[in-house]
């Protein structure tokens, strides 16, 4: 096993077309499981996030937390049928209390990296809608679908983020790391970007079945991905089980946080579905506009896991 020393992460920008490093692009069809995923616009630079309920996106904190008092400044766009012409204003944004921003805790990394945002209106037809994953996420596998830029775990980063390329693939949670404020509860998960042989694996044994979940499969945060839903499939049906926050890289990965032998990590919603719901059953906003037209859209977020260099948001 090698020594888990992380870099720092680093906020990446957004740029156009492949998938996740790693992966596949989704058909962005209205019968795609991932149609209820949209693109976070942020005064033009693109992040991700997903559905909760009609009128309820769940995403990162260091994506919108600093539009809280300016709703205004974001929007949300569903990408189904290939068209940009689902745009939804934003009412209202509730960032997780504990949030304190991107500074590294103890052990590496920053926690609490959760916001809910709420539609100016809610979302018809059949666009999916969420649950939230209670269970263990040590050492399952997790799809990760978001906006982020495309490229591989070789060449790096090769085009940027854009709202009409949605991007899904596939890694493992390596590692939980327990809550920051001493609850035991595990709150922060971590994947490494494994390569076709053991020379890039970063946590576990090198084994076949810790390595390498196939080309494109096995996939890896990139600018534009912070605040994308991790799921698992429990019984049947795609829940969410994290929210991304960030990636970085380590000493196997040459210093880079998207090519093989980086990390990448972010939330897990189960340590938090005492927020979530407190938050939904809240009273929601009156609705102040209907459907927008498309605006600009653009990035991700980064954090920081061990000695070597800092860990990114994702942005």
């Amino acid at each position: 096993m090698k020594s888990p020393f992380f870099a720092i992460l680093v906020l990446f920008s957004a740029l156009p077309a492949h998938a996740l490093v790693g992966g596949a692009v989704d058909d962005n069809l209205a019968g795609s499981p991932w149609a209820g995923v949209g693109a976070v616009s942020v005064n033009g630079s693109v992040f991700s996030g997903a559905l909760i309920g009609s009128r309820h996106v769940l995403t990162a904190a260091h994506v919108v937390g600093g539009q809280a008092g300016t709703p205004g400044n974001v929007s949300f766009t569903l990408n189904v049928g290939g068209n940009l012409t689902h745009t939804f204003s934003v009412a209202s944004i509730k960032v997780f209390p504990g949030y304190t921003g991107t500074a590294p805790g103890a052990d590496g990394v920053w926690h609490d990296d959760l916001a809910l945002i709420t539609l100016s209106a809610p979302v018809m037809g059949t666009v999916p809608v969420y649950g939230l994953y209670g269970g263990n996420l040590n050492s399952q596998t997790i799809t990760l679908v978001g906006y982020g830029a495309g490229g591989d775990g070789i060449d790096g980063v090769t085009s940027g983020a854009m709202p009409s390329v949605k991007r899904v693939g596939q890694n493992r949670a390596d590692r939980v790391l327990a809550d920051d404020d001493g609850s035991g509860q595990a709150e922060v998960f971590l994947f490494d970007f494994d390569g076709a042989n053991s020379s890039s694996n970063v946590f576990g044994a090198s084994t076949p079945s810790n390595l390498t979940l196939g080309a494109g499969i096995e996939a890896q945060f990139a600018g534009g991905d912070s605040g994308s839903p991790v799921f698992v499939n429990d019984n049947g049906v795609w829940k969410i089980a994290g929210i991304a926050a960030f990636n970085g890289s380590t000493p196997v990965s040459s210093g880079s946080s998207v090519k093989f032998g980086a990390i990448g990590g972010g939330a897990i919603v189960a340590a938090y579905l005492p927020w979530v719901q407190s938050t939904l059953a809240a009273p929601v906003p009156e609705p102040d506009a209907w459907l927008m037209l498309l605006v600009g859209l653009g990035l991700v977020g980064a954090a920081k896991i061990g000695l070597q260099k800092p860990i990114d948001s994702i942005q």
